[in-house]
Protein backbone atom coordinates (compact mmCIF):
# COMPACT_ATOMS: atom_id res chain seq x y z
CA UNK A 1 0.00 0.00 0.00
CA UNK A 2 2.81 2.39 0.86
CA UNK A 3 4.48 1.70 -2.50
CA UNK A 4 1.25 2.50 -4.35
CA UNK A 5 0.91 5.79 -2.45
CA UNK A 6 4.49 6.75 -3.25
CA UNK A 7 3.95 5.91 -6.93
CA UNK A 8 0.81 8.06 -7.05
CA UNK A 9 2.71 10.96 -5.46
CA UNK A 10 5.56 10.68 -8.00
CA UNK A 11 3.10 10.56 -10.91
CA UNK A 12 1.23 13.60 -9.55
CA UNK A 13 4.45 15.61 -9.31
CA UNK A 14 5.44 14.58 -12.84
CA UNK A 15 2.00 15.61 -14.14
CA UNK A 16 2.26 19.01 -12.44
CA UNK A 17 5.70 19.55 -13.98
CA UNK A 18 4.19 18.99 -17.43
CA UNK A 19 1.29 21.38 -16.74
CA UNK A 20 3.55 24.06 -15.22
CA UNK A 21 6.65 24.31 -17.43
CA UNK A 22 9.58 25.83 -15.62
CA UNK A 23 8.14 24.89 -12.23
CA UNK A 24 10.83 22.27 -11.73
CA UNK A 25 13.67 24.45 -13.04
CA UNK A 26 16.20 26.11 -10.86
CA UNK A 27 18.26 29.00 -12.07
CA UNK A 28 22.05 28.72 -11.90
CA UNK A 29 23.82 30.90 -9.35
CA UNK A 30 25.13 33.32 -11.97
CA UNK A 31 25.39 37.05 -11.54
CA UNK A 32 25.68 39.22 -14.63
CA UNK A 33 27.97 42.23 -14.79
CA UNK A 34 28.38 44.81 -17.52
CA UNK A 35 31.99 45.87 -17.97
CA UNK A 36 31.65 47.99 -21.12
CA UNK A 37 32.05 51.73 -21.43
CA UNK A 38 29.57 54.14 -19.87
CA UNK A 39 28.32 56.68 -22.41
CA UNK A 40 27.70 60.25 -21.29
CA UNK A 41 25.08 62.01 -23.41
CA UNK A 42 25.66 65.74 -22.87
CA UNK A 43 22.85 68.21 -23.63
CA UNK A 44 25.44 70.36 -25.41
CA UNK A 45 29.07 70.07 -26.43
CA UNK A 46 31.32 70.43 -23.36
CA UNK A 47 34.68 72.16 -23.58
CA UNK A 48 36.15 69.47 -21.33
CA UNK A 49 34.94 66.53 -19.27
CA UNK A 50 36.24 64.34 -16.46
CA UNK A 51 34.63 61.36 -14.76
CA UNK A 52 35.17 58.46 -12.36
CA UNK A 53 33.34 55.63 -10.60
CA UNK A 54 33.07 55.15 -6.85
CA UNK A 55 32.48 57.36 -3.85
CA UNK A 56 35.29 59.84 -3.27
CA UNK A 57 36.97 59.00 -6.60
CA UNK A 58 39.31 61.40 -8.40
CA UNK A 59 37.87 62.35 -11.82
CA UNK A 60 40.13 61.95 -14.83
CA UNK A 61 39.71 63.85 -18.10
CA UNK A 62 38.73 62.02 -21.25
CA UNK A 63 38.05 62.87 -24.88
CA UNK A 64 35.20 61.74 -27.14
CA UNK A 65 35.80 58.62 -29.26
CA UNK A 66 33.98 58.25 -32.56
CA UNK A 67 31.77 61.20 -31.61
CA UNK A 68 30.71 59.67 -28.25
CA UNK A 69 31.79 60.53 -24.72
CA UNK A 70 32.70 57.05 -23.44
CA UNK A 71 34.14 56.40 -19.97
CA UNK A 72 35.85 53.00 -19.66
CA UNK A 73 35.34 50.89 -16.55
CA UNK A 74 39.09 50.59 -16.02
CA UNK A 75 41.85 52.54 -14.26
CA UNK A 76 42.25 55.45 -13.81
CA UNK A 77 38.45 55.98 -13.97
CA UNK A 78 37.63 52.94 -11.84
CA UNK A 79 39.80 51.52 -9.09
CA UNK A 80 38.51 48.06 -8.07
CA UNK A 81 36.62 46.92 -6.13
CA UNK A 82 33.72 49.18 -7.06
CA UNK A 83 30.17 48.15 -7.94
CA UNK A 84 29.30 50.56 -10.73
CA UNK A 85 25.85 52.07 -10.11
CA UNK A 86 26.69 55.76 -10.53
CA UNK A 87 29.25 58.01 -12.17
CA UNK A 88 30.75 61.28 -10.97
CA UNK A 89 30.99 63.83 -13.80
CA UNK A 90 32.72 67.20 -14.00
CA UNK A 91 32.36 69.28 -17.16
CA UNK A 92 33.12 72.77 -18.38
CA UNK A 93 30.87 74.30 -21.04
CA UNK A 94 32.04 76.52 -23.88
CA UNK A 95 30.60 79.51 -21.95
CA UNK A 96 32.78 78.63 -18.93
CA UNK A 97 30.00 77.21 -16.74
CA UNK A 98 31.05 74.26 -14.59
CA UNK A 99 29.05 71.28 -13.40
CA UNK A 100 29.99 68.58 -10.91
CA UNK A 101 27.47 65.82 -10.20
CA UNK A 102 27.10 62.21 -9.22
CA UNK A 103 24.60 60.63 -11.57
CA UNK A 104 22.86 57.24 -11.38
CA UNK A 105 23.45 54.71 -14.13
CA UNK A 106 20.32 52.94 -15.37
CA UNK A 107 20.40 49.49 -16.93
CA UNK A 108 18.56 47.88 -19.82
CA UNK A 109 18.13 44.16 -20.47
CA UNK A 110 19.82 42.81 -23.59
CA UNK A 111 16.93 40.42 -24.30
CA UNK A 112 19.19 37.40 -23.98
CA UNK A 113 18.12 34.66 -21.56
CA UNK A 114 20.70 31.86 -21.68
CA UNK A 115 18.94 29.88 -18.93
CA UNK A 116 15.33 30.86 -19.68
CA UNK A 117 13.37 34.06 -19.14
CA UNK A 118 12.58 33.14 -15.52
CA UNK A 119 16.32 33.27 -14.72
CA UNK A 120 16.97 36.80 -15.99
CA UNK A 121 19.89 37.59 -18.24
CA UNK A 122 22.67 40.00 -19.18
CA UNK A 123 22.16 43.75 -19.17
CA UNK A 124 23.87 46.88 -20.46
CA UNK A 125 24.05 50.47 -19.28
CA UNK A 126 21.81 53.12 -20.78
CA UNK A 127 23.53 56.38 -21.80
CA UNK A 128 23.72 58.79 -18.85
CA UNK A 129 22.06 62.12 -19.70
CA UNK A 130 24.12 65.09 -18.51
CA UNK A 131 22.40 68.47 -18.60
CA UNK A 132 24.83 71.33 -19.07
CA UNK A 133 23.45 74.39 -17.29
Amino acid sequence: MLAVGALVAVLAIAALAEVMPGANRTCPAIGYAYVGDVELAFSGQPESAAACFGEGCAPETFEPRNGKWLVPQSPPYLIPPVGVTSIYVEAVTTSGARIARTMPIETDLTGEHPYGAQCGGPFKFKPVRVLLD
